[in-house]
């Protein structure tokens, strides 16, 4: 039967070389964890949850009726958070949508909704993808297990408040709508992410670079206003914030780029519900199981989602503090498709590897 992932086509020499150079990888990535170059906000003894009580805070200020701006300043530095860079201050989108409704858990409610729709939509894009053709349900059934540990926050006690954990599920409905023929859904779902946190922007430029690519234009002006849009909205926001920042506020002791490199950006592969309770390590080598299942998924769902996943990672190996590592609810979802694919991709290139060289 013919390989089902582009490892098939390697020759037998180019195979051995990629199985010996992923275990090298994987070896290094698990050792990264046991090493001080590890990064973790995930220690015991140390108090979390600031974030979420903070954004939980300022929701029930804006539900008793103040603005979202009032309420964030008379929260942020009370609370020891630094104020001084415009990157500490949240737009207000998600916070004020969810101040807004009836009661906050009805936005807990709006969530899990979505999750389930994102479940939903990820069995019907994967068994859609031509790479699964051939395996019938299970590699679909096997992405919606571990979909079930990213997702599972959303409905966690107050997590629902965190807006990187909405833009998340938001990113992973943007895919999966491509994923089912569903383009402008897709563009609908992205544009909603970035709204939510601007930390979706590197997926948006991509669509819009990959409508360009493929010739769509309809779809490619419909990403060029979105983001005009939101490029206004961010200014706003920017402006608003600039005239709430007093000569006192603080902040953070370094900045932004940081270099955290590969400890981070498995720290950040740590964000699903089975990850966290399992050694860190055990994410380094869920972390290069994805990349080793994207290598091989070269369907169009596949290099959407598989150069998405490389562009935050790429980006957030330079940009980043230990305690961000909540922004991998930004990509958990995402690597749960490419870590499906690696039972079909390590078979492919076994048996690419151990196949008869052609004589010439």
């Amino acid at each position: 039967m013919t390989g089902c992932t582009g490892y098939a086509r390697l020759t037998p020499r180019s195979a051995k070389i990629v199985l010996g150079a992923v275990i090298l990888v994987a070896v290094a990535a698990a050792a990264v964890t046991l090493s001080p170059l590890g990064s973790t906000n995930i220690r015991p003894g140390v108090k979390g949850g600031a974030d979420v009580a903070l954004y939980r805070a300022e929701v029930d200020r804006i539900h008793r009726g103040e603005g979202y701006y009032e309420a964030a300043a008379a929260e942020l530095a009370p609370r020891g958070f630094p104020t001084r860079s415009v990157f500490n201050w949240r737009t207000p989108l998600p916070m004020w949508l969810l101040g807004k409704l009836p009661a906050a858990v009805m936005g807990k409610l709006l969530l899990g909704g979505l999750a389930l729709l994102l479940l939903a939509m990820a069995l019907e894009a994967t068994a859609r993808d031509l790479g699964d053709v051939a395996r019938g349900w299970m590699r679909p059934l096997a992405c919606l297990l571990l979909l079930t540990g990213a997702l599972l926050p959303t409905v966690l006690g107050d997590l629902f408040v965190v807006p990187v954990l909405w833009a998340g599920v938001l990113l992973a409905l943007s895919v999966c709508a491509y994923g089912v023929n569903r383009p402008y859904t897709g563009v609908a779902f992205g544009l909603a992410a970035v709204f939510v946190r601007e930390l979706a922007l590197p997926y948006c430029l991509l669509a819009l670079g990959i409508a360009w690519w493929q010739g769509r234009r309809r779809e490619m002006a419909l990403w060029l206003l979105g983001l005009l849009a939101w490029t206004t909205f961010f200014a706003l926001h920017c402006w608003r914030v600039s005239g709430l920042i007093g000569p006192d506020a603080i902040a953070h002791q370094h900045g932004w780029i940081r270099f955290g490199g590969a400890g981070f950006v498995i720290s950040l592969a740590q964000m699903n519900a089975y990850l966290l309770l399992l050694p860190q390590w055990v994410a380094a080598l869920y972390l290069v199981a994805a990349l080793v299942g994207f290598g091989g998924w070269t369907t169009p769902l596949g290099t959407r989602i598989g150069l998405g996943v490389c562009l935050f990672l790429a980006a957030f190996a330079a940009v980043g503090q230990s305690f961000n590592q909540y922004w991998g609810s930004l990509i958990a979802p995402l690597l749960c498709f490419g870590v499906a694919r690696l039972p079909a991709s390590l078979r492919d290139l076994w048996t690419a590897a151990t196949r008869p060289a052609v004589s010439s």
